[in-house]
């Protein structure tokens, strides 16, 4: 158990807000709101608009502590991102070894720069003594693309909303000692330069196996392939180190609440809710098999379920604005966001939004993204909300959460 933290929002500037579901009409993330437009923006507001807050960073903000536990018995994390670009040629990038149980596989990579089509896949092997089934729980494909934040974000709604694996692929058997290709999609797609893979899976084995992802020539056959091709180090030689991570990971999912089950109260001011920082709430650790000297990391904790529990009071009578934003506008690769998380307001049924919800991407603040608005509670009443998140692929981190009293 560990102690993170909810952050203050406290700077406060004037100009103009506006929002929009279509992009070609959004402001400039640089714009900054009067807490008055920001307020008649967000009284208009649906789930995934975007809006233009009045705070310019998080620099200067005091924080408020939040516990965060690891839920025992959750889904064995597989990561592939490291390299995340083949830029040496084929190779395998993760090889790992699972228990019986439930297997969650996040596989996020770019092919070779050389323009070679070329294939990115995985596949599973038996290593157990009888027949071994394999059954997919959440199916997770979508078509690679260059368009990396359309590519995370469809993986992640697909995750979230629990897709089924086609039928001819959901439930299969694997002979001892045998071996088959997990996503008969990827396996099947041929991908050029700066094309993403990403692919984000849940399935059950009954027999211990080794998962075993690589890239491959096109003519070449992925069950026989990862028997010659070299396993890759997490840096290549003569290059920057690429990518999240890799390896095996028990932690999986974490459960977030606020400390001594205390409650927000939209009298204390805004908030943000901070997770996966690398700080407060530190990267997860696991093993690398290819290479064992040194722990693996999850620097992004992709692949993580947060699972998010907090309580709230509106003893001011103000609604909350629950809202996203990024927070790394002096780098390009860091400025822009998109993601996907569910939303239980009460006894409420969840809601998956998708941020934005037209689809691209948003900007760091002054812009920020709405996830929800929460109704102002009668006095003396706490309300509940929870929130299922994770860290959105393609986008640094962390991703602030505002909490917002209007």
């Amino acid at each position: 158990m560990r102690i993170v933290s909810l952050i203050f929002v406290t700077t406060l500037c004037t100009t103009v807000a506006a929002y929009s579901r279509d992009p070609s009409t959004r402001p400039d993330g640089n714009v900054v709101a009067s807490m008055h437009d920001f307020t008649e923006a967000l009284k208009r507001a649906r789930p995934g608009d975007t809006v233009q807050t009045p705070f310019t960073g998080l620099a200067t903000i005091p924080t408020l502590p939040l516990t965060i536990s690891p839920v025992a018995d959750a889904p064995q994390l597989l990561l592939a991102d490291q390299p995340e670009y083949f830029r040496t040629g084929d190779g395998i990038s993760m090889q790992e070894t699972v228990k019986p149980g439930l297997v969650r596989l996040y596989l996020y990579h770019v092919p070779e720069p050389t323009g070679k089509p070329k294939i990115i896949s995985a596949v599973v092997e038996n290593l157990g003594g009888a027949p071994m089934t394999i059954q997919f729980h959440r199916y997770a494909s979508p078509r690679p693309s260059g368009d990396y934040h359309k590519v995370a974000t469809a993986a992640m709604q697909a995750f979230l909303q629990k897709q089924p694996a086609p039928d001819e692929i959901r439930l299969r058997q694997v002979a001892p000692n045998e071996r088959l290709v997990i996503d008969p999609a990827i396996d099947q797609t041929a991908v050029k330069t700066d094309v993403l893979v990403h692919v984000f899976h849940e399935f059950s084995v009954d027999q211990a196996a080794r998962v075993t992802v690589f890239q491959r020539d096109p003519g070449a056959e992925s069950i026989s392939a990862i028997d010659t091709l070299p396993k890759l180090p997490r840096v290549l030689e003569g290059f920057h180190a690429s990518g999240a991570g890799r390896g095996l990971f028990l932690t999986s999912e974490q459960t977030v609440a606020m400390s001594g089950e205390q409650a927000i109260d939209t009298a204390d001011g805004p908030r943000a809710l901070m997770i996966a920082d690398g700080k407060t709430d530190p990267w997860i650790r696991g093993r690398d098999s290819i290479d064992p000297s040194t722990p693996a990391e999850n620097k992004g904790n992709y692949g993580v379920i947060y699972r998010v529990n907090l309580r709230y009071r509106t003893s001011d009578g103000r609604r909350i604005a629950l809202l996203m934003a990024g927070h790394r506008p002096d780098n390009k690769w860091c400025r822009y966001t998109a993601a996907v998380i569910s939303v239980k307001n009460g006894d409420s049924p969840p809601e998956l939004v998708r941020m934005p919800g037209f689809g691209g991407r948003f900007d760091s603040l002054p812009q920020a993204v709405v996830i929800q608005t929460l109704p102002a509670m009668p006095p003396g009443q706490t309300g509940r909300v929870e929130l299922t998140y994770s860290p959105p692929g393609a986008c640094c981190l962390p991703t602030p959460i505002l909490m917002v009293p209007y």
